[in-house]
């Protein structure tokens, strides 16, 4: 695999993207609906995709957050594009959580913030 400029993988520079998304859901979704349960939503958006995205699995989930932990290892092995799909997906599923819990509440703070950052993500890939 061909190392990118500032000595980031290519696979790092997804990771580091959808990593910062996952906090920015975070800390706008636990505002609104408590720590607890966010960390229940993702807890089960991760299960719902694992045999899809088995990587998603090795995210690290606690009430206090959600960070990369030791999949950021195993996303070294796989391509940005293959990155990029478990991480939409991931981020489809927890849209589709947070409506039916909170009756679109949660997705019309989340939406506008999160969609730019998932079609920048695109952006990143295609550009390889």
């Amino acid at each position: 695999m061909k190392e990118e400029k500032k000595g980031k993988w290519p696979s790092d520079v997804v990771l580091d993207h959808y990593s910062k998304l996952l906090e920015e859901v975070w800390e706008i979704v636990s505002a609104l609906i408590g720590e607890a349960i966010v960390e229940l939503v993702f807890l089960s958006a991760i299960r719902k995709l694992e045999e899809k995205h088995p990587f998603l699995s090795r995210l690290q989930v606690s009430e206090e957050g959600v960070t990369l932990g030791p999949m950021r290892e195993d996303g070294r092995k796989m391509t940005p594009v293959d990155i990029h799909r478990g991480f939409q997906s991931l981020i489809t599923n927890l849209f589709d959580i947070f409506s039916a819990l909170a009756e679109g509440v949660v997705s019309r703070e989340l939406f506008p913030k999160v969609l730019p950052k998932v079609r920048e993500a695109e952006r990143l890939i295609s550009n390889r």
